[in-house]
């Protein structure tokens, strides 16, 4: 098999995933699941292709619906969100969501499925030099709070 790195069609690593998932192979699932996603991050209209950031949360938003598809055992959209990014921007959008009292859905789904490093939060960390220093610390203490209680 050739490394998962090199594929660049989504539907292929989906099917990647599924065998995977069948064979009891989740290390290979959840690599394949991170290449498909930034795959599809690449290809996520509304965003600037040309941007880290945007193709950073291309992936993130293609990990969330992914999840979401799976949880719910039927392609979902996630509608919500994507009507969010289209009306504040992804920058404003992510300020919005560190700042929130609770933490979003997509954050939890997330956390529990071992993919911190596709949360807005941890985009929010890794662009700090892109955000307010009040909205990065927010971000950092609920990525900390969650490992804290997850333990």
């Amino acid at each position: 098999m050739k490394p998962i790195s090199s594929y660049t069609d989504p539907k292929q690593l989906l099917t990647i995933m599924e065998n995977a998932k069948r064979l009891g192979r989740m290390d290979v699932y959840w690599e394949a699941f991170r290449r498909r996603c930034e795959l599809l991050g690449k290809e996520a209209k509304d965003l600037d292709p040309s941007d880290p950031l945007h193709l950073d949360f291309g992936a993130t938003l293609a990990a969330y619906e992914q999840l979401l598809s799976e949880k719910n055992n039927r392609t979902t959209i996630a509608m919500r969100t994507r009507s969010k990014i289209q009306n504040k921007g992804v920058v404003q959008s992510l300020i919005d969501w560190a700042l929130a009292k609770t933490p979003t859905t997509g954050f939890d789904l997330l956390m529990k499925n071992g993919m911190e490093s596709l949360t807005g939060e941890a985009l929010i960390v890794k662009y700090a030099d892109r955000f307010p220093l009040h909205v990065v610390d927010a971000a950092q203490a609920r990525i900390e709070n969650y490992r804290r209680t997850a333990q």
